[in-house]
């Protein structure tokens, strides 16, 4: 029997439990997700359109297409086969559960959404003390949960530390991420938070722990924020210890090229999606949020400055 769960502003029905998300109503539900038998699907006539290598140039993952259908490929742990409305899930006799659900919660699902008309950006937003809303942009390892994790340590409220939504309202820009959670390494949560902070292990094999807030159990979209800020992190690879902090109003142009490669899609070679993406952004550009680059080393020690800077830039942005 299905249960109703919300992530982002959406409702998915589940015959599996999704402990991560907070239960909701099955009115309007918008997508299914079933689990099914890897033995009775038929994938006769799909092809390969997408894949992602690592740094042995391994593929992690690779998504085929058969017309609008999707086959997203995690060799060793799962597989996702995707049709509007359907995402069904065959897990690897290896694998487990608790990866299936990560999969699926953190790269399937904002990977449809996105793919289906959403932007959906990696990223993790806070709410700071002033009641102003900001999300930190960019790719994996570049420290977007830390950021939001030391913020949520010192006042703010997580809104989520993995991938975010944007809308557009009358007023602006909206934002609501994925689901309450904070993944970090071991190091980062000894440097961010206090002993006995509920930090638990991730999944097998990572050394990722992962610490899950208390979500609204109505499943109503109560965590729609009107979007203040948007900071682009730059690569750490690319920043010496001894630089200090720096924040920079970008421009338009280059707004635009580096949120795009932080969007979420499941074929990243489809043509009509990547003109959506371009338009999306562009308006949320032309709605006059604060894009700024930040810049700073990925020392612990450098949290404090960082967030005073973020909060001094949001603070003079209103008063603009």
């Amino acid at each position: 029997m299905s249960a109703y769960y919300r992530i982002f502003d959406t409702t998915l029905s589940c015959d599996f439990p999704l402990p991560e998300l907070p239960e909701s109503s099955p009115s309007g539900h918008s997508i299914s997700v079933k689990s099914g038998n890897p033995g009775n699907f038929d994938t006769a006539g799909f092809e390969l359109s997408f894949e992602w290598c690592g740094q042995d140039d391994r593929a992690v993952c690779w998504c085929e297409r058969r017309d609008e259908e999707y086959l997203f490929v995690f060799p060793g742990h799962a597989r996702f086969h995707i049709s509007p409305g359907v995402i069904t899930c065959f897990k690897d006799d290896e694998s487990s559960m608790q990866v299936l659900r990560h999969l699926l919660l953190d790269q399937i699902i904002p990977r449809y959404l996105a793919t289906f008309g959403k932007l959906i950006l990696h990223a993790s937003a806070v709410t700071l003390e002033s009641g102003k809303s900001v999300a930190f942009v960019g790719n994996s390892g570049f420290g977007k949960s830390t950021l939001a994790s030391s913020f949520h340590e010192n006042e703010a409220a997580l809104m989520g530390d993995d991938s975010i939504l944007l809308d557009f309202c009358e007023d602006g820009v909206t934002v609501i991420a994925a689901y309450k959670s904070i993944r970090l390494f071991p190091d980062s949560v000894s440097a961010v938070f206090q002993k006995g902070s509920g930090f638990a292990e991730y999944i097998v094999n990572s050394n990722k722990q992962q610490l899950i807030l208390k979500s609204d159990q109505s499943g109503l979209p109560s965590e729609v924020r009107a979007l203040d800020a948007l900071f682009l992190l730059e690569d750490p690879r690319e920043i010496d210890q001894g630089d200090t902090v720096s924040i920079e109003l970008m421009s338009s142009s280059a707004s635009l090229m580096a949120m795009i490669h932080c969007v979420f899609s499941l074929d990243p070679g489809d043509k009509q999606l990547i003109e959506r993406n371009f338009r999306h952004i562009g308006r949320a550009i032309n709605h006059q949020i604060g894009i700024y680059r930040l810049r700073y080393p990925r020392n612990h020690e450098m949290l404090p400055e960082v967030r005073a800077a973020v909060h001094e830039c949001v603070a003079r942005r209103e008063f603009n």
